[in-house]
């Protein structure tokens, strides 16, 4: 005898979409300051950990949205995070056996928004860069959340859609005006180069879903990175090319999830458009940063 489920119709829609997960990390250690520091700073123990498990918690309550890439800025805070929901991710999937478990894709192109404040001691001059893939890996490998006996974490074979490239000032064989065409990740950078970076690089993502007979498997995506950056993505999921169009982007809390979906068929047809589902959410959070807490914007969005 079969059952009917009530919510069979919108379980059917819901399982008919793409997922796109926009993560801001959670409590961090030290504290991040502007112009000094410190810039690449892990997250809080034990309480930026368990920001990050109530995140992975809030992405297994409806399976149809669980994602399958995960993919993070190489800054300690956001890979750290990315490792935390990696490894319970993984945990859901034994519990289905299901053995296509999720690794982390590395990605420069959502990296931190390339401006002094956020990268350079003002009082030193030190300038902050991520660690490599392979230090990542090691770092991971012997860290204090790492209960599994394997290292397989980050997915090494993983190319950057969108790699960093060398600083504006010393590439003189480029223009470096506002509206050049290079959209990588460069020092310094504007808002309007950082948008068009991460609109760049979120675009190349979602094509780097497609499968290696170049069909589209439409999986579910989680990105961890930071405030400016999920903002600019945000925009550009919202189909707004200024912040004076966005509608929709605000400051953004630390451990806030942001949720985009569209229907898996037809992504070249214009009216296939996607939907917030919701923006900066942090009901998931525990205590008082449920309320939102250690919010950031970019200038452009401050009213």
């Amino acid at each position: 005898m079969s059952v009917c489920n009530n919510n069979e119709g919108e379980n059917d829609v819901k399982e008919n979409r793409q997922y796109v997960w926009l993560v801001r990390y959670g409590r961090t250690h030290p504290g991040l300051i502007e112009n000094v520091g410190n810039y690449d700073s892990d997250l809080h123990y034990p309480q930026g950990y368990d920001h990050a498990k109530a995140m992975v918690n809030r992405m297994v309550t409806d399976k149809t949205s669980i994602p399958k890439r995960v993919y993070t800025d190489p800054f300690l805070r956001c890979i750290r995070t990315a490792h935390i929901l990696t490894q319970n991710l993984n945990k859901e999937k034994e519990k289905d056996d299901d053995d296509d478990l999720v690794s982390i894709k590395v990605e420069e192109g959502i990296t931190e928004w390339q401006v002094p404040s956020l990268l350079v001691n003002h009082e030193t001059g030190d300038h902050t860069s991520p660690r490599t893939t392979e230090q990542l890996q090691s770092l991971l490998s012997s860290s204090l959340d790492n209960n599994n006996t394997s290292d397989d974490f980050i997915d090494t074979s993983y190319q950057n859609v969108n790699p960093q490239g060398p600083r504006r000032s010393n590439d003189s064989n480029s223009n470096d005006s506002d509206d050049d065409d290079d959209v990588r990740p460069r020092f310094p950078e504007t808002e309007h180069q950082l948008h068009r970076r991460c609109r760049t690089t979120l675009e190349r993502i979602l094509n780097d879903t497609t499968t290696s007979k170049g069909n589209t498997d439409s999986s579910n995506v989680a990105i961890v990175s930071h405030a400016p950056c999920i903002q600019s993505m945000v925009m550009a999921l919202e189909g707004a090319t200024t912040p004076e169009e966005s509608k929709i982007v605000g400051s953004l809390s630390l451990g806030g999830m942001t949720l985009f979906s569209r229907p898996k068929n037809d992504h070249n047809n214009s009216n296939n458009k996607w939907t917030l589902e919701f923006f900066d959410d942090t009901s998931h959070m525990p205590g008082d940063y449920q309320n939102g807490i250690g919010k950031w914007s970019l200038p452009s969005f401050i009213s």
